[in-house]
């Protein structure tokens, strides 16, 4: 049997049991709608998650000093690695490194009053004030500026502050320390608000800089000693790579150093390790509605072929072969998948389009970093094809079994049943 003839004969019997078609059709669409909805919803939130990572995808950041992790080996022992001042001159002098900048955050718990808010335990970190130019931080309100008793907050911190802490307005920092025989000793600073950061992610969202000098004083109080970090160490390291690039090989080069290293490069990988999981398990659970549509279109086949016995008949009487007979239940199998899928796409793409322009008004997820997102879905370029692709598999496998049923029967016995 030609191709022509093939094609035109399938068609022929698909539009002669339409209703049926349709019907046995629906299944396939709903189960590739499910299929390609929650997998959009899986890459929405995985895009979502990478963009609040922020896109310093160059920076790595190093922590020790006071607060150091234990990396070196010394007499048996452990002990930690202090990111002093010649060390931070050996990692500037990194291949592949742009430049370092130290931060000092102060050590104390810092509870914040503003007007009458009030934040408990804000991470307050000393700069220098050509610092947060380097990294490049941008202002959203007021100017980067960190003159004596100025601050600049970061985004997250100045929202929850509202218009307490607009620029111009006085904050009060309240640190404490326990000293000899546990007295209790309080401390209160009072800096000005020169300008909000406009979001950058957790690490600078949630901060408020002062100047590092008053950072240090603040630290030499709450240890009751001199804060000297170029001998004693940062506790907080900035790294710049040169370019993406080189990034996992300066990342490399510190680790090899026995330091603390941090990175959005290694979150990104793990998020989309994670984020790949769960669009396969996202998947699976919708590929269970295909599953039951697998069966309505064998069944809706087996009975084609109980219906169609003298036609099957008619048809190895004039020459078809058991291949022709296979081909044109498979064809028909096929098509429904087919014809499933297309219109399923286009359901799932209709629900993702909904969704995207209910979330995009109204925040439905609050991410760890705190800040309010909206759910929104993304669908791959591959999805549709995919989804598609494997409709008309699932089509041609559940077709399998009645189409080999009519190419087993011989002319004269389909004859007679018919």
């Amino acid at each position: 049997m030609r191709s022509r003839d093939l094609i035109a004969l399938i068609l022929s019997n698909l539009h002669r049991t339409r209703g049926r078609v349709v019907l046995t059709g629906l299944g396939v669409v709903i189960g590739v709608a499910a299929v390609v909805t929650l997998i959009s919803l899986g890459a929405g939130l995985q895009r979502q998650a990478l963009r609040n990572l922020g896109s310093a995808a160059t920076e790595i950041r190093i922590t020790g000093g006071v607060q150091s992790a234990a990396v070196e080996t010394l007499a048996g022992r452990t002990a930690p690695k202090i990111l002093d001042g010649a060390l931070l001159a050996r990692i500037e002098a990194l291949p592949g490194v742009a430049w370092v900048v130290a931060f000092e955050p102060v050590l104390a718990s810092v509870d914040v009053e503003a007007g009458r808010q009030c934040e408990r335990a804000v991470r307050v970190v000393g700069v220098e004030p050509e610092t947060l130019v380097q990294v490049g931080l941008g202002i959203a309100d007021g100017a980067l500026a960190l003159q004596r008793g100025q601050a600049v907050l970061g985004a997250r911190v100045a929202e929850r502050l509202g218009d307490a802490g607009k620029p111009g307005e006085t904050l009060h920092l309240y640190l404490a320390r326990f000293g000899e025989g546990g007295v209790l000793h309080e401390r209160l600073e009072r800096v000005e608000v020169s300008g909000i950061l406009a979001p950058r992610g957790a690490l600078y969202d949630f901060s408020i800089y002062i100047p590092q000098r008053e950072a240090l004083a603040l630290n030499t109080w709450f240890l009751a000693q001199r804060r000297d970090p170029a001998r004693q160490g940062y506790p907080d390291v900035l790294v710049k790579a040169a370019d993406v690039q080189q990034a996992a090989n300066v990342e490399g080069r510190l680790t090899a150093m026995g330091l603390n290293v941090f990175s959005d490069r290694q979150q990104a990988e793990q998020l989309g390790d994670y984020f790949a999981e769960l669009q396969a398990f996202l998947g699976g659970i919708a590929a269970i509605s295909l599953l039951a549509a697998a069966f309505s279109i064998a069944n809706t086949m087996l009975m084609a072929v109980y219906e169609r016995t003298r036609e099957i008949g008619l048809m190895k009487a004039i020459g078809a072969t058991n291949r022709d007979v296979t081909a044109v239940f498979l064809g028909e199998a096929g098509c429904i998948g087919l014809l499933g899928g297309v219109l399923g796409v286009a359901l799932g793409l209709a629900v993702n389009g909904s969704i995207n322009l209910l979330g995009g008004g109204a925040a439905l997820v609050r991410q760890m970093y705190g800040s309010a997102t909206s759910l929104r879905a993304f669908t791959p370029l591959w999805l549709p094809f995919f989804a598609v692709g494997f409709a008309v598999c699932v089509g041609l496998i559940s077709g399998f079994y009645p189409a080999r049923r009519a190419a087993a029967m011989t002319p004269l016995s389909a004859l007679k049943l018919g």
